[in-house]
């Protein structure tokens, strides 16, 4: 999988410096929920902060090539001086779908496939700490909306969702992840 995001960036790279106005960059911040199973724990947080870094480039005017990283941040569980954290991020690489409603508001609707890490990290009193990250491919989505501050820059407001996974050890644990953010694209 890492071989075929290496070539996809390779890819977009060279098509962007064919074409400086159709590469675009993210950049956004959010909030991230997760829906992986509490088990029991007294304290569970299933939010955090959550962000995300996407390259694109648009080949047709409505239609982009994307690869992007995705931190959809952690949740906690903790309880009798225990805890143990699920912290969530992916490499993926997808298309987007982008239409104008208006001169100055524009639609995004993205899918793609991801490499997710799922990292487990657990301490107990007396007993220590430990950790151990579990990979899987999964697909993720996106919907987005954004307006234009200039030609060049927009400020965004977008949802994306995937699955993250934990499956090793003798522990089967998944579920799905959200975040929630405002950012900006940057036109080149």
């Amino acid at each position: 999988m890492k071989k075929h995001l290496l070539a996809a960036l390779a890819v977009l790279s060279f098509s962007a410096a064919a074409s400086a106005q159709s590469a675009y960059g993210v950049v956004s911040v959010g909030m991230s929920k997760s829906s992986f199973d509490c088990l029991g724990a007294p304290s569970c947080d299933k939010s955090d902060t959550a962000f995300k870094l996407m390259g694109g480039y648009k080949f047709m005017p409505n239609l982009a090539g994307e690869i992007g990283y995705f931190d959809f941040g952690k949740q906690t569980l903790s309880g009798g001086g225990a805890s143990l954290e699920y912290k969530n991020s992916a490499f993926g690489i997808g298309v987007a779908y982008l239409q104008d409603i208006t001169p100055n508001w524009n639609l995004v609707g993205r899918v793609g496939v991801a490499q997710m890490k799922t990292k487990l990290s657990g301490s107990a009193p007396g007993i220590g700490s430990a950790s151990d990250s579990d990979n899987n491919t999964t697909l993720y989505a996106g919907l987005g909306v954004g307006y234009k501050l200039s030609k060049n820059i927009s400020i965004d407001g977008s949802w994306d969702f995937s699955r993250g996974k934990y499956n090793k050890n003798g522990v089967n644990e998944s579920g799905g992840v959200n975040a929630l953010s405002v950012g900006l694209t940057f036109g080149f």
